[in-house]
């Protein structure tokens, strides 16, 4: 008799050198839970060929974003519960037992986002993992967020139908879906124990910069509907204001990482580039603000 499958873990993949690391973790898990694997995407490397027996590959004829990459995983999902890591990730022996641990402890509808670690080898991944993810880290306490990383995050099927899926931009994806879920009244627990270790392909100063302008230019915060929602400061609520105290804005950013989420001493070395890196952001936020006031001046 063939074991109802519990858990979906889905995992888009765009090309990823690591891609395999990713399965291998997960196939690793340390629970007795039945759970599937399912890679959406394209992969020019071959890594995921030698797990064929063991997941299922749902293979993209062009390249497509993660968010629509994720939803096409979960049309093919049979589980209870849907999980989601990126294909630049690593599991934590005990990440799929930790996560549904959080959803059998509460009666309350929740998606949960797990913690994430990375190496600090190379300073400019490192720079570009403490950028995006220092509310995250696996340092930070557990609590309710506004927002959630989608690189590793788990959730029932039910809210999943509640929620909707993924939009198919080519980031801000998840600040999109955290908050539809909000609006909801579901709850956005963090805990930092179901960890991954995030492998990001990001190793030179063109990748970040590039990244971080991308990131600002398909910000949600550009859109006024989020703005009191997502608290956006005056500064960002104007483009010509969020570049002429970009450097303000960026400050900003850095004295929370230190003051409020206690950066370890250890990462302090980051900070002039994260601090760039935030500036850069700020000039992508500003050209998709100024062409939403073009756009709207036009209609």
């Amino acid at each position: 008799m063939t074991e109802t499958v519990k858990i979906s873990v889905i995992i888009p993949n765009l090309h990823s050198p690591i891609v395999d690391k990713t399965i291998e973790s997960v196939l690793a898990q340390k629970t007795d839970l039945p759970y599937e694997v399912i890679v959406v995407g394209m992969d020019k490397w071959g890594l995921v060929d030698r797990f064929s027996e063991k997941i299922h590959f749902v293979q993209t004829e062009q390249p497509i974003p993660p968010g629509a990459a994720r939803n096409l995983g979960v049309t093919s999902a049979t589980g209870e519960y849907i999980f989601f890591i990126d294909s630049d990730c690593v599991a934590s022996p005990e990440w799929i037992e930790m996560h549904f641990t959080l959803h059998q402890e509460t009666d309350q509808p929740i998606i949960v986002g797990g913690g994430v670690d990375f190496p600090s080898q190379n300073y400019f991944t490192l720079a570009d993992n403490i950028s995006w993810f220092h509310e995250f880290m696996v340092h930070i306490e557990a609590g309710v967020k506004t927002i959630l990383p989608s690189l590793n995050l788990s959730l029932s099927r039910t809210i999943w139908n509640m929620v909707g899926g993924f939009n198919h931009n080519p980031a801000g994806e998840d600040t999109d879906f955290s908050q539809r879920a909000s609006s909801k009244k579901i709850a956005l627990k963090f805990d930092p124990n179901p960890m991954v270790i995030h492998l990001p392909n990001r190793c030179r100063l063109k990748d970040l910069l590039i990244h971080a302008f991308v990131f600002g230019n398909y910000s949600i915060k550009a859109n006024p509907l989020y703005w009191d929602k997502l608290k956006v400061p005056i500064l960002l609520r104007n483009d010509f204001l969020s570049l002429l105290f970009s450097p303000l804005l960026a400050f900003g950013v850095i004295a929370k990482m230190l003051s409020f989420e206690k950066l370890p001493k250890k990462y302090w070395h980051t900070i002039p580039l994260v601090f760039v890196i935030k500036i850069v952001w700020c000039f992508g936020y500003a050209k998709k603000l100024r062409f939403n006031r073009v756009q709207n001046n036009c209609e």
